[in-house]
């Protein structure tokens, strides 16, 4: 099975507010991963159509989901064990629940799983180097956190993609219940970034498409917390560095084609004063 080659940029954008306690924001970061439904619809469905009804699109689609969903709960339970932050534990148990749908459908339609019990371990190369990867990348837990909402961004990219690609009824429901878990999911890590003081701005997803998803959120979402954020400043922003993905090891970045080492930039510094509404 031919597999795209996925790609990592993690970008933490201005820092304007970091000024609470860290009883505080473990107080918030534990409100935010309660306050929205993480674990998305996964309800049992009787399916209806037979292995006779998949094109080799929705084969291929039904196996990298399967390693994709499994890959984002091993790298969330990672860095739980890392953090202790507690939305990683949360959304790691909805991933594995999210992984689980899938294989439903891989043993309804008679597929071979290519899932392994492992934790870290996964037969498709380029989500092992992509599990490699994305845990280093998250070397602090604003990095880590980053990381997850990068990962929801790029499941919600695919998802949608393979959504269009099939006519099959039973995946559609499946990969629609899996997309509406990753809204919450980003949801989720976007808050809590901003319970760090961090804005997190999408790196797959169009602006709008995410402004989309954090507006369906009960008000606490980040657009929020952006408007909030960006009266009265503070002054000095932290500078950060774009972390350049290479999946297939050429040494170069999937995103810019640069040497990996050379794939860094500094965010745009704010005003005193004056943040982003």
């Amino acid at each position: 099975m031919k597999t795209r080659v996925f790609i990592l940029m993690v970008a933490m954008a201005t820092v304007l507010f970091a000024s609470c306690e860290q009883s505080e924001i473990e107080e918030l970061v534990s409100a935010n991963s309660k306050s929205v439904d993480l674990e998305g619809n996964v309800a049992t469905h009787v399916f209806t159509t037979s292995i006779d009804d998949l094109t080799q699109t929705d084969i291929d689609g039904l196996l990298l989901m399967r390693e994709e969903e499994k890959m984002a709960r091993d790298v969330y339970t990672f860095f739980y064990e890392a953090y202790g932050v507690q939305v990683f534990d949360r959304i790691s148990n909805s991933e594995g629940q999210h992984s689980s749908s899938v294989l439903s459908l891989i043993e309804y339609f008679g597929l071979t799983d290519p899932a392994v019990a492992e934790v870290g371990v996964f037969t498709n190369p380029d989500i092992q180097a992509l599990y490699n990867q994305l845990t280093t990348a998250g070397s602090t837990i604003e990095l880590a956190l980053s990381t997850g909402a990068f990962i929801e961004e790029y499941d919600i990219a695919d998802l949608q993609k393979l959504i269009t690609a099939t006519k099959n009824t039973d995946i559609i429901m499946v990969y629609t219940n899996l997309e509406n878990g990753s809204d919450n999911h980003l949801r989720a890590f976007t808050n809590t970034l901003a319970t760090y003081g961090i804005i997190y701005e999408p790196q797959i997803l169009s602006v709008d498409v995410y402004a989309q998803i954090l507006s369906e959120t009960n008000g606490n979402g980040s657009k929020g917390k952006r408007g909030n954020n960006g009266n009265g400043g503070n002054g000095g922003n932290r500078t950060v560095t774009n972390i350049g993905i290479d999946a297939n090891g050429d040494g170069l970045c999937d995103t810019t084609g640069l040497p990996v080492g050379q794939n860094q930039v500094n965010a745009n510094q704010g005003k005193k004063g004056n943040g982003r509404n």
